[in-house]
Order: structure tokens, then sequence, then C-alpha cells
């Protein structure tokens, strides 16, 4: 699981005993993030929902969540395969995260250009299509050079940004769920009854668009105008891309609201 703010990987067992405790056999986590959550719940046996408005958290939870497991392994390692053998090919992604700014060492930036190319190109209809995304975000996140979230970068190259990015077996997990991509005010109202709701709002100022913008780009691969040291995305700046969760005027309302649109037993 990549490093990401906020993130509940302690809580799990909690989290898991208050689930089959509720006697839930449906569940949405409606800020899914990582859907760290979200998979404990379908590990657990309940049919989940895993919604978020980032595209990179629609990414795992098409690839987590809405995938069964139960799909052609020795396929998709064979995909894996042929990526991580792909030799580099410097592009968008070697020039502004390794040349402009310093996130990655550029022969794994080169490497990442090459094997986002090769998916897209090749995989866009397949069923591997997020799992081999999925899979890259994850190679990338063992060799970067940060804190953890992408607002900067280290001064000095840390110690696993030495490391060849390598591509890995995502491990699918049995069992279908539902994947949804959007604002939670905006389709909590229009998501189906379920027994147990899941909520993790951001809890600060600082917009997760903006702390994991190279995600963003790597799975829309787009080649966005970027600004700045940290070379985020240039509608990182754009109203659209704030949540009132931001806000600590805003958030009680926005808070009130969403519970009052969400149709579940248990919250």
């Amino acid at each position: 699981m990549i490093k990401y703010l906020g993130s509940k990987r302690t809580l799990i067992p909690v989290l898991e005993q208050l689930a089959v405790a509720s006697q839930a056999t449906t569940a949405i986590d409606l800020f899914t993030g990582t859907t760290r959550v979200a998979q404990a719940f379908k590990r657990s046996g309940l049919q989940v929902t895993a919604a978020d408005i980032a595209s990179y958290s629609y990414v795992f939870s098409k690839t987590w969540i809405e995938q069964d497991g139960n799909q052609n392994e020795q396929e998709l390692d064979a995909a894996l395969r042929e990526l991580d053998a792909l030799p580099g090919e410097a592009g968008y992604f070697t020039q502004e995260f390794c040349v402009e700014a310093r996130y990655f060492q550029p022969v794994n930036g080169e490497r990442i250009d090459a094997i986002r190319n090769r998916i897209e190109t090749q995989y866009k209809t397949s069923w591997m299509y997020y799992p081999l995304l999925t899979a890259l975000i994850l190679a990338a996140d063992r060799v970067d050079s940060t804190t953890g979230i992408q607002m900067a970068f280290l001064k000095n190259w840390a110690a696993r940004s030495f490391n060849r990015l390598e591509m890995r077996d995502p491990q699918l997990l049995a069992g279908r769920g539902h994947a949804v991509q959007g604002d939670a005010l905006e389709i909590a109202s229009t998501l189906e009854p379920v027994e147990l709701a899941y909520l993790d709002p951001p809890y600060n100022q600082h917009r997760y668009f903006m702390n994991y913008h190279i995600w963003e780009t790597l799975v829309r691969w787009d080649a966005p105008e970027s600004y700045g040291i940290a070379r985020k995305r240039i509608d990182s700046r754009e109203a659209t891309n704030k949540s009132p969760f931001n806000s600590k005027r805003e958030m009680p309302n926005a808070l009130s609201k969403l519970i009052g649109d969400l149709r579940a037993e248990t919250i």
C-alpha cells in the first residue's frame, strides 16, 4: 500500500470488529483513498462500494474492490513481467518529476514513462488495465524520494530512490464490489442503501489533490501544465478541487448534509 496521509492501517482490526459486530452485509467507504478500509470490509465478507473523487483512488477501487481476484493470475503475471522488462523511455514524467523536480531518480522516471505508455496502448481495454496501473503506482511509491506526500521532495535522495523500480503483483481480492468516482456530497443521495457506511473525510486545509498530484497525473496521463518547485498540476489551484471538508467553517454543514443524504443503517 502506498504511503498515505491519515492511513487507517493500525485501526483496521478495530474497524473489522465493528463491521462484524454490526452484522452488516453491505457497506460503503465514501472517502476510500487507498481503499485500505474497503479492502478490510471485503475480506470480512461484506459487499462493498468504494468511492472517492481522486482518479488514483478510483484505480485502486477498480483493482481491489470491484475486481474479482479469481482472475487469470498467469495472464497478469505475464503482463507484469513484460512491463518490468521494458527499457526506459524519457518523456513527460521524467522531465517533470526527475529533472524539473527530484521525486524520482531519472532511471526510474524513464521506466515509469515507458511502462505507463505501454499500459495505455496495449492494455486499455483489458481487465488488467487497472491492476497494472495499481502495480505501477505501488512500484513508483517504493522508489520515491519524499516523506509521503507530494507537496515537496527530499533535499537529498532517499536511499530507496536508488533501487530499481519493480512491477509486482498487486494481489487481487476474491469476490466483487463496486467502484464509484465522484464528490461524496454529490453522490451520497444517489447511492444504493447500505447497512454500514464508513466516513473518513479530509480533516485539515490541505487538498488531497495537491498532496498526491503525481499519482493523479500518472493515472490521467494527460501531461498537464505544472507550476512551482513541486511541479503541481495547474488545475490543483481550481476551486473545484477544494473540498468543504478543507474548511473549518464549511465542514460542519457539509458533514451534516452528507449524513442526512446517506441511506445507511449504521454510520
